[in-house]
């Protein structure tokens, strides 16, 4: 009795002799891997080298198919399969590359093919939705069809950056708009981490920029500048907090451009110190200066040029603009163990603090506060207390004052702060209060959308790691920290 003939699992059609499961029309629709399958981080690594010789081996350890039978599914000779594979050829044409990277599903980010690091396409794939495809999506999405398998793929594909429309004259209206939103976009990113608002601002810095041929007044365009430059430096900071440096680095200065067209502007004097100064903390943070035996060295020389910039601008640099500069010559020197310029910095900062007019200052300085002015002393003493072990008692006194202050302006920073005081208890023999703390910092850093908050707490493991073999509750936190930063 011959073979029975059966339909197709995805679709109303008969199976034709050898197909066991779905036709061929479903079966060249139908994923070979699953979603996120090339996330794996060799693969990353592979497809950033465009190498798709450890694609192809993984696509086929995972899927079971021969190298006829995935050549098949992407277009590609059996012959041109394995010599991919073995390494003796490479697809070197991008209109390949595009063709096998759709027909994988395989995220066009990457492979350089999505829209510019930041935007709003999220794992898009080389090629876009055909228009005749859109209503049979629509009907599928509307009428919750099964039939078609690329429907929950493609309603949760977003778009490309596409240019913004282009404006012939522009006005004060403009300039209040930027400014919001910038604030706006800085209150979340300032209490939450760089990860909720990175993408949104980095579009909006786009959007702007169709206002560079826009006709405007002198004084319009000067605000204009500012309000870019100071929109550029709060992406560039959700950047460096997702651990975007390159990106970070390119907005800061795309900000201190835009602020040096701007210097006829008031504020422009104090952006640019701003600018300036997180560059500085993200080359402290970094610790990627020449001489790698002093990490504070090329912060330092930031810093400075912040002092330059205050003392020779066309306007002034305000009170608070001269506390943060103090504030980051005291955490320069005391990474650098230099105590006595360190406490020298911190007592300029708490003078210049005290100088400060409420109606001076400028919107992006007005959560500091004296909790705030606290607890940069307590960060500057904690970068001594890792870099001379005598100061260690101080740091932790400070730190132990920020972590119970009700009076900070973000939860954030009592979660950054936490990690030093973790460590600082470590090393100074309370290893009791280090776990103690270290458990709250993995709590406290579990609420932020901040990569390099995160990072923070490996700097944990690492301190901890001599005293782990003695203390089972010291090897444990070790352990959670590893899962923290994993997640």
């Amino acid at each position: 009795m011959g073979r029975m003939q059966q339909r197709c699992s995805m679709c109303p059609s008969w199976l034709r002799a050898g197909n066991t499961d779905v036709c061929d029309s479903c079966a060249r629709r139908k994923p070979i891997v699953p979603l996120g399958f090339f996330r794996a981080p060799e693969l990353v690594e592979a497809l950033g080298r465009y190498d798709f010789g450890p694609v192809f081996r993984a696509v086929r350890r995972y899927s079971g198919l021969s190298q006829q039978q995935l050549g098949e599914r992407i277009g590609l000779a059996q012959k041109r399969i394995s010599e991919v594979e073995s390494g003796a050829g490479r697809l070197g044409l991008v209109e390949t590359v595009a063709h096998v990277a759709t027909a994988l599903r395989i995220p066009g980010a990457l492979l350089g093919f999505a829209a510019e690091p930041g935007s709003l396409e999220s794992d898009g794939e080389v090629c876009g939705m055909e228009r005749r495809n859109f209503l049979s999506l629509v009907f599928g999405i509307t009428m919750s069809s099964t039939l078609q398998p690329d429907i929950a793929r493609l309603s949760e594909t977003l778009p490309a950056h596409a240019g913004s429309v282009r404006r012939r004259e522009i006005g004060e209206a403009d300039a209040v708009a930027i400014e919001r939103l910038t604030e706006g976009f800085r209150g979340t990113i300032y209490s939450q981490g760089g990860g909720l608002m990175h993408a949104a601002a980095l579009a909006q810095l786009r959007a702007v920029r169709s206002f560079d041929d826009a006709v405007c007044t002198e004084e319009i365009r000067a605000r204009i500048d500012l309000a870019t430059a100071d929109l550029a430096w709060i992406a560039g900071w959700a950047s460096w907090d997702l651990e975007e440096h390159d990106q970070a680095r390119q907005l800061f200065a795309f900000g201190l451009n835009r602020a040096k067209r701007a210097e006829q502007h008031p504020r422009s004097t104090d952006l640019t110190i701003g600018i300036l100064l997180d560059a500085a903390y993200q080359a402290l943070k970094l610790r990627d200066g020449n001489d790698r035996r002093d990490p504070g060295r090329e912060a330092l020389r930031l810093v400075e040029l912040g002092f330059n910039v205050a003392n020779t601008s066309i306007h002034d640099a305000s009170a608070s603009a001269r506390a943060d500069l103090y504030a980051s010559r005291a955490w320069c020197h005391g990474s650098l163990g230099h105590a006595d310029q360190c406490h020298e910095a911190l007592n300029r900062e708490i003078d210049a603090f005290t100088a400060i007019q409420p109606d001076n200052v400028p919107h992006w300085a007005r959560h500091v506060t004296e909790a705030e002015i606290a607890s940069h002393r307590a960060h500057a003493l904690a970068l001594l207390g890792l870099a001379q072990p005598s100061f260690v008692p101080a740091a932790i006194e400070h730190l132990e004052a920020v972590a119970n202050s009700a009076d900070l302006t973000y939860a954030r920073t009592r979660a950054f702060h936490l990690p030093y005081l973790s460590r600082l208890c470590l090393l100074g023999g309370d290893l009791d209060s280090g776990v103690r703390i270290g458990q709250e910092a993995i709590t406290a850093i579990n609420g932020l959308s901040s990569r390099h908050t995160r990072s923070q707490l490996q700097a944990i493991a690492e301190t901890a790691a001599p005293f782990a073999a003695t203390s089972s509750d010291v090897a444990q936190l070790r352990e959670d920290v590893r899962v923290a930063v994993a997640a």
